[in-house]
């Protein structure tokens, strides 16, 4: 069994403009959809369980990925945490910001999560046959003034409500933390 070796990331390094600090997102209102005033497109994207990277290739055959960063993020309680955030674009404007943790000691047989900074998750994540049953948290990140504080420099306008969702994935040995926000130009807005 080999090692995760904690050098072949840096330690968080941006790589654009990213949210400095997301521990502030625990404090959000989480609850489940069924408590919400969400419309049904809003629904759809927000309770999807596949893979959101395929579709969103439905919408749009420009899909790219931005790595606004990747690295290691010391924890006090957990040794060690990789963490990766990213901006999903249709070509011309942002469409998801993701955010992927996953513990160290979670990553000692799952070195292909090391190395996949560059693409979407999804690909790697839904690229097996696997049943994973995701339950989803949305909350509305508009409440958040640090993310919404980030929209221009991405390119987007403040909306209210601005929905997100997190889960819990298993992806062979390793539990990942998920969260994802449609960002205001995303079609699940009607835009």
């Amino acid at each position: 069994m080999s090692k995760v070796n904690h050098g072949s990331l840096s330690t968080l390094t941006p790589q654009g403009r990213l949210l400095p600090y997301t521990g502030h997102l625990d404090a959000l209102c989480w609850s489940s959809a069924a408590a919400l005033p969400l419309k049904k497109a809003q629904t759809d994207w927000l309770l999807f369980s596949g893979s959101l990277t395929a579709r969103l290739q439905q919408h749009t055959d420009a899909l790219s990925l931005q790595l606004l960063t990747s690295g290691w993020q010391p924890d006090e309680q957990i040794p060690g945490r990789l963490v990766r955030q990213v901006l999903l674009s249709d070509g011309q404007h942002p469409w998801i910001w993701g955010l992927t943790q996953v513990d160290a000691s979670q990553l000692q047989q799952e070195a292909d999560l090391l190395h996949w900074s560059a693409q979407p998750l999804g690909v790697l994540l839904f690229a097996e046959e696997q049943a994973s049953v995701r339950q989803f948290e949305i909350a509305d990140f508009a409440a958040s003034a640090e993310f919404c504080s980030m929209l221009p420099q991405w390119g987007c306008s403040v909306r209210r409500p601005l929905w997100g969702r997190r889960s819990v994935l298993q992806f062979r040995s390793c539990r990942l933390l998920l969260t994802e926000v449609f960002l205001p130009e995303h079609p699940m807005y009607g835009v």
